[in-house]
Order: C-alpha cells, then sequence, then structure tokens
C-alpha cells in the first residue's frame, strides 16, 4: 500500500499536534495503538490515523480530567462539614503536619 509522502508526519510533529511528547507518541506507536511506519531510522504516522485516532485519546483525557476533578469537590465537601462553612487550606496542611511529624 503506497503513501503520499505528504501524508506522513514525524513522531515529533504528531507529538506538537496531540500536545504530548515525543516520547508518549513512541510509546503508543509500540504498544500497537497507532501505526506508523519506519523509513530509515525515523518512524512516521499517517496524518490521517492520528486524526482518526486523537479523538479517542482526547476524551479519555477529558473524562479523566472531569474525574479528578469530581473526586476534588468531594474532597471539599467532607472538609467543609468536618471543619465548618469555610477552611484555610494552608492551615490545615500545617495542622496536618504537626499531627504527623
Amino acid at each position: 500500500m503506497a503513501t503520499s509522502v505528504d501524508e506522513l508526519i514525524t513522531v515529533r510533529e504528531a507529538a506538537r499536534a496531540c500536545r504530548r511528547t515525543p516520547e508518549t507518541v513512541r510509546r503508543w506507536i509500540w504498544d500497537g495503538k497507532l501505526p506508523a511506519q519506519k523509513l530509515g531510522k525515523q518512524l512516521f504516522v499517517r496524518r490521517t490515523d492520528l486524526e482518526r485516532w486523537l479523538p479517542k485519546d482526547a476524551e479519555r483525557e477529558r473524562a479523566r480530567r472531569l474525574a479528578a476533578l469530581e473526586a476534588i469537590r468531594a474532597i471539599r465537601e467532607r472538609v467543609r462539614k468536618r471543619r465548618g462553612g469555610t477552611f484555610d487550606v494552608v492551615a490545615l496542611l500545617d495542622e496536618d503536619r504537626a499531627a504527623h511529624p
């Protein structure tokens, strides 16, 4: 299957496009998550493969961030219930450090 060189982008370009490190993109390739072609000593990704794969990755990242935010909200609510309406995070950290030397 012939691929136009215009369709191919380097691992570095792919990393920049999805705001990840080149090492992360290489890991995706080595794990079989993202198809790639090796030309000489360099790996290349088809732009269409990256674009097709990115929405899945972006959705997973969005879900992970939303879950983290929800966990933070739950912790904040537990602290509010235990401490009352407002609290000082720095004071809580100092108190915790004093309790666990």
